[in-house]
């Protein structure tokens, strides 16, 4: 089967979290609509409480497959995540930063793969990575001792580029820092996942919000997760939403009929 084949039976959902990007707004729009040309697809922007110029470079946007969710403060990229995942309506659900540091080229044969292979997640681990010394450092660290507490062999826990199908993507439950445990949290839970290289490209704008000392945080979490901290049922009895929505809007979707997400105003 071929991509035009695939993009009449199945919407994808590109879920990007945005703080501060306003430089990459235009850009990365731009890069997945040449990327995901041969596919029907959405891509939904939630704008985390920027204190830039985003939210209006998001309003300047006039593509017919974006959808912007404006939050009313700075949550932190798991509820940005939660937010556009809640509202995704694809069969595939797609996350990615928004600093271009994802290759959106890598998304299409990634497709193939979890399509193909029956998968509940593919998962990316960034080769040759176009970072800084240091946010490769702490990266690193954090990698080793995922693996060693947990005894699993995932590669880069930190890599925002994930392609979920459609089920298993609105049963995660994403709050505070969870989004770094994602595919941890997924195995542990019995997921089909596959780890496979992807490409990793330098940052042209912006700033990197990460540092070493989020290494004595993963140590922190991960325990709780490797004891067993039941993760759905302990920490959060059941699925809420942990945002505020101020906005959302879109081109040419019809967004009143998505009625699945309780507004908090």
């Amino acid at each position: 089967m071929d991509q035009s084949d695939n993009s009449k039976n199945h919407l994808i959902s590109i879920v990007i979290p945005l703080y501060n990007e306003a430089q990459n707004v235009k850009l990365i729009t731009n890069a997945l609509e040449e990327a995901l040309k041969d596919y029907e697809f959405e891509i939904l922007l939630v704008n985390d409480g920027s204190t830039d110029e985003t939210s209006n470079q998001l309003k300047k946007l006039n593509k017919k497959f974006t959808i912007t969710i404006e939050l009313d403060k700075n949550y932190g990229q798991s509820s940005a995540l939660a937010a556009g995942i809640d509202f995704a309506k694809g069969d595939y659900i797609v996350t990615m930063d928004g600093d271009l540091q994802n290759d959106p080229l890598d998304i299409p044969w990634m497709l193939e793969i979890i399509k193909n292979e029956k998968l509940d997640l593919i998962t990316g681990f960034r080769i040759d990575r176009k970072d800084s010394f240091l946010k490769k450092i702490s990266s690193r660290i954090g990698n080793h001792i995922i693996q060693f507490i947990t005894k699993t062999n995932i590669k880069d826990c930190g890599c925002a580029l994930k392609i979920f199908n459609k089920n298993t993507a609105k049963k995660l439950i994403l709050s505070g820092e969870a989004h770094r445990y994602i595919t941890i949290i997924s195995f542990l839970n019995g997921s089909k996942i596959k780890q496979v290289p992807i490409n990793h490209m330098p940052r042209k704008f912006g700033k990197s919000k990460y540092g070493l000392e989020r290494v004595f945080k993963v140590i922190y979490d991960i325990i709780l997760i490797s004891l067993k901290y039941n993760y759905s049922n302990r920490k959060l009895k059941s699925k809420q939403n942990n945002y505020s929505i101020k906005n959302i809007y879109g081109s040419s979707i019809e967004i009143k009929e998505r009625n699945s997400i309780q507004f908090q105003t």
